[in-house]
């Protein structure tokens, strides 16, 4: 039905335009040839297997899907499928902002993956909670900070402590540094954390502090910086005492 000499995303958009002047056969067509994608958005924003019978969010992401082809305008929008995309991903996220109570955030936990046309935020271990999006920026800020110690967001998912007790202990780890001039200025200058100097001010092995040296140097960064939406979590996380 879409077969055409126009490139892909023209095709498209032309289907939609087509929709968007009556063809609802088309709109029929569309939607079911499209399927798989919506699928994918929506699993993308909930980070679950999304069960199109069960799935509430399912019935949320059909529905913006209808609302991108009816709102769509190719001069403003572009590519429908990347603005389709945005539009699903915020009204899952405004659904499950409505629809669920705990809104704590572990920054770091995990990144869902990043695209140019989406938001960017953050989610708790289990719950899949969205943080405001004002943490787009702050998290684009604390990218190119962690460039610096050749750190990418990707490792720092991987190397992130997924247990409370292992994160609360690497955050007062962090907090140490951040808390001495000392400490994090030379962390800034040699790029890395100085561990000798450090150990003489904590009781933890050196062996602990290496394999985990990269959450702690992101945790310094966010607790020393003004990323205030990313800093609220560590405020209150890691308050144990680990000094000599």
């Amino acid at each position: 039905m879409f077969k055409s000499n126009k490139s892909p995303v023209s095709s498209i958009n032309h289907a939609v335009i087509k929709i968007k002047n009556g063809d609802s056969s088309l709109k029929e067509e569309f939607i079911i040839k499209y399927k798989p994608y919506l699928l994918k958005a929506i699993a993308s924003t909930t980070g679950k297997y999304v069960d199109t019978e069960k799935c509430e969010e399912y019935s949320v992401g059909l529905m913006a899907f209808n609302e991108a082809i009816d709102n769509f305008d190719s001069e403003k929008n572009g590519n429908f499928l990347n603005y389709c995309n945005i539009v699903i991903n915020h009204r899952i996220i405004d659904y499950i902002r409505k629809n669920k109570k705990d809104k704590k955030v572990i920054p770091f936990s995990y990144f869902e993956e990043k695209n140019e046309f989406e938001e960017k935020y953050l989610v708790s271990d289990s719950h899949y909670q969205y943080e405001k999006i004002e943490v787009k920026e702050e998290i684009v800020i604390l990218e190119n900070k962690l460039k610096e110690f050749g750190i990418t967001l990707e490792e720092l998912v991987e190397k992130s402590p997924k247990h409370k007790d292992s994160r609360e202990l690497y955050i007062n780890i962090a907090r140490v540094i951040s808390d001495n001039s000392f400490l994090f200025d030379k962390m800034i200058r040699k790029k890395c954390i100085p561990i000798s100097d450090l150990m003489k001010r904590v009781r933890v092995s050196r062996k602990t502090i290496e394999r985990n040296r990269k959450y702690i140097i992101a945790v310094s960064l966010v607790l020393r910086s003004s990323l205030e939406e990313i800093k609220q979590y560590f405020k209150t996380q890691g308050r144990g005492n680990i000094n000599e």
